[in-house]
């Protein structure tokens, strides 16, 4: 039984590369090559999440939550004028939180109270991102926590990386096996690791969130560009 044990790097994609050993079945013997590889390609993302909400304070914690209703409600009507289906809404932050003011010398005392409702609303329409924002700003939302441009099959998105990450394993294989004298042969295995993290939602005002102006710039310019998939996967060849 012979053995192959080879590592290599290149440049920052870091594509390591090992060999193992392991009998065949019947008791053949064969030689088995052990390729990581990593492939990223860039897309545009055809899909905005947009964060935003509103917030409202009140002398009582009722007061506060009424003012942030009646907001909230107007904003909800803007985003359905806009076309945007209500299964694509949701609720992903709602607090009440008493307010305090501080005097010296005496203990904290509650001035008021403060109402928030946040919504994560998916856009499939990028040209649409912008005038959604000022509707809703119009219409009451002062919280804009991000935009973050993704895609609506994450799935589809990879396979492209996925394909290429094979491809540069293969490729690898190749020049190993012509360095040691023999062939690349079937693949044996492919394995591939937890896929890359979601993308980071885009600051707005080089912040992730805030509060927002009663005016809003109309149609301010909002770029998608592109994003990048990563696949990285594990294969090994038999070598001949």
């Amino acid at each position: 039984m012979r053995v192959l044990r080879m590592g290599a790097r290149l440049g920052a994609a870091m594509v390591a590369l090992g060999a193992v050993l392991a009998l065949g079945a019947c008791g053949q013997r064969e030689t088995l090559l052990s390729v990581y590889a990593t492939a990223t390609e860039r897309a545009t993302p055809d899909l905005a999440i947009i964060t935003l909400g509103v917030v409202a304070r009140g002398a009582t914690a009722n007061a506060a939550q009424q003012a942030q209703a009646q907001r909230m409600n107007a904003v909800m009507a803007a985003v359905r004028a806009a076309g945007v289906a209500e299964t694509e809404v949701q609720t992903v932050n709602y607090a009440l939180e008493p307010q305090y003011t501080y005097a010296r010398g005496a203990p904290a005392r509650i001035s008021g109270y403060l109402s928030r409702n946040t919504v994560a609303i998916r856009v499939s329409n990028l040209q649409a991102v912008s005038a959604l924002i000022d509707a809703t700003v119009a219409d009451g939302a002062n919280e804009l926590q991000g935009i973050q441009y993704t895609f609506a099959d994450t799935e589809a998105a990879h396979d492209a990386a996925r394909a290429t990450a094979v491809e540069t394993a293969r490729r690898r294989a190749a020049a190993y096996a012509e360095a040691a004298g023999m062939r690349v042969g079937r693949i044996v295995a492919i394995t591939e690791p937890g896929a890359a993290p979601p993308p980071y939602p885009v600051p707005v005002d080089g912040r992730y969130g805030g509060a927002l102006a009663e005016q809003s710039a109309a149609n301010a310019p909002l770029m998608p560009g592109q994003n990048d998939t990563r696949s990285s996967v594990t294969v090994i060849f038999a070598l001949k």
